[in-house]
């Protein structure tokens, strides 16, 4: 039975996930934890998804729906939690699916341990093949302080920046002014907010849920405009860690995750001209993200007003050579 005031408020952002969508669904209904709701945001879906969570919501009492124009994940997930009544908060990709113990197991460990954050391993799924694999590199089952817990996201390696595999306590949203940001990234950008704020975190390497990886999700299609969020949201980290004098006991860590992003960003600018067949600027491209990043990473560094604006874009093929042609 479900209380009148829930106690774990689960998030569903939807768009045009049809073909995901009702598997997603039932694996919350088959929680072994009960006392929850679920808001579903459908945001602007122009498949069948609206459909389907009307069953759903039909079916179920605990289940409610909003719909909204496009907005973006990151927004759909703060409509969310703007009518969110549990006391806790968790998230699920439309696309994906939780195991039946996803509530209970990381309720117990919240409330057991006093954290604001408990945090379960997952598979990563690939559909296509039918194949699931457990990630390796979680960190050990434990209760880490804020310090430590935040250093280990900043990393990405045993921590990640994913919302959808934690359950939160409420007040860390409201109490401290946590929203996501509306950007693709928009977890990368504001998890280690969440992190910083949280006294102690709750982890376990048992996988709880199921990250499904097919050629539609946001890494599959990386395209310029993502591309340029990928580094803004190193920028929003970096901004966040000054403005709490904090960056020089995370600056090592920070500077491995940006390491990365630049290897990862270079790839992501290759693909994106390979995909287009024109080769326009890349040399441009690769400088432009490199000066970014680099001043993320620079002990020169100072706090701005607006982290979500660029020292310099990444541009697509077309838009460097119309630079070009017109440039006198």
């Amino acid at each position: 039975m479900v209380s009148k005031i829930p106690t774990i408020s689960l998030i569903v952002p939807v768009y045009n996930s049809e073909e995901y969508l009702k598997f997603a669904l039932e694996s919350v209904v088959n929680q072994t934890f009960k006392d929850f709701e679920v808001i579903i945001v459908n945001d602007g879906s122009t498949d069948s998804s609206p459909e389907i969570i009307k069953e759903f919501c039909s079916k179920y009492d605990n289940f409610h729906f909003i719909n909204q124009e496009n907005q973006g994940q990151g927004l759909a997930r703060n409509a969310g939690m703007k009518i969110a009544k549990g006391e806790y908060i968790a998230f699920l990709d439309s696309d994906d699916y939780l195991a039946p113990s996803f509530f209970e197991d990381l309720y117990k460990m919240i409330t057991e341990s006093n954290a604001d954050i408990s945090y379960c391993n997952y598979y990563v799924y690939f559909p296509n093949v039918g194949l699931k694999l457990w990630m390796p590199f979680t960190a050990k089952t434990g209760l880490y302080s804020s310090k430590k817990a935040l250093g280990k996201l900043i990393c990405d390696i045993s921590l990640h920046h994913f919302p959808w595999n934690k359950l939160y306590k409420r007040t860390l949203f409201t109490e401290n002014n946590i929203e996501f940001y509306n950007m693709y990234f928009e977890d990368v950008a504001t998890c280690p907010k969440m992190f910083f704020y949280a006294k102690t975190v709750a982890v376990t390497t048992k996988p709880l849920y199921y990250y499904r990886r097919h050629n539609t999700s946001t890494i599959a299609l990386m395209d310029v405009e993502k591309i340029n969020d990928f580094i803004k949201s190193l920028g929003i980290i970096r901004n966040f860690l000054e403005e709490q004098n904090i960056y020089q006991q995370y600056k090592w860590r920070f500077n491995l995750y940006a390491i990365r992003a630049k290897i990862q960003t270079y790839f992501c600018i290759l693909h994106e001209h390979m995909v287009h067949s024109d080769f326009s600027g890349i040399l441009k491209n690769f400088k432009n993200a490199s000066i970014s990043i680099n001043l993320f990473m620079s002990d020169r560094y100072k706090k701005v007003d607006d982290p979500l604006v660029l020292p310099f874009y990444v541009k697509t093929p077309k838009e460097n050579r119309e630079r070009k042609k017109f440039k006198i």
